[in-house]
């Protein structure tokens, strides 16, 4: 599980998008196997930005990221790792844990940078993770319906 702990951001963002789109404005809610991992207060500035339909899915997943980078690493460490993480080697653990908990990138920097670390890897371990999710409303055509 330590291997893993820098892969919080990923995780959150693969846990949540895995689930069914069933919270305020198609956002999903924060799975129950991360919130028992998180502080209350935590949680509750997570919950109001998952309900706020002022937020884009961009901006939410910032602020989501925001947060989420500011924890201490032993909060980290507790978030459950996605599907077919602790299968993939090591230094590609770490080199996405690395990506993830960096605290010089914007969430968008870390989704791209990920996808190229998973995009390089051999078929084989590509096919340890989910299918990646659609791309967000705004990038699906005019008005979100194409």
């Amino acid at each position: 599980m330590n291997t893993f702990a820098g892969f919080v951001a990923l995780a959150l963002v693969a846990v949540v998008i895995a689930r069914p789109q069933g919270g305020p404005g198609g956002f999903p809610p924060i799975p129950d196997e991360i919130k028992r991992v998180l502080p209350a207060d935590t949680v509750a500035k997570l919950e109001a930005i998952h309900n706020d339909p002022a937020l884009g899915f961009r901006e939410k997943h910032t602020q989501i990221d925001k947060i989420m980078s500011a924890l201490p690493a032993d909060v980290l460490d507790k978030i459950p790792p996605p599907p077919g993480f602790a299968k993939l080697p090591a230094s590609v653990q770490q080199q996405l844990k690395d990506i993830n908990r960096s605290t010089t990138l914007n969430w968008e920097e870390k989704q791209a940078k990920t996808r190229q670390v998973i995009e390089s890897l051999p078929e084989e371990q590509k096919r340890l993770f989910p299918p990646p999710p659609p791309p967000p409303p705004a990038h699906r055509g005019f008005r979100g319906f194409f």
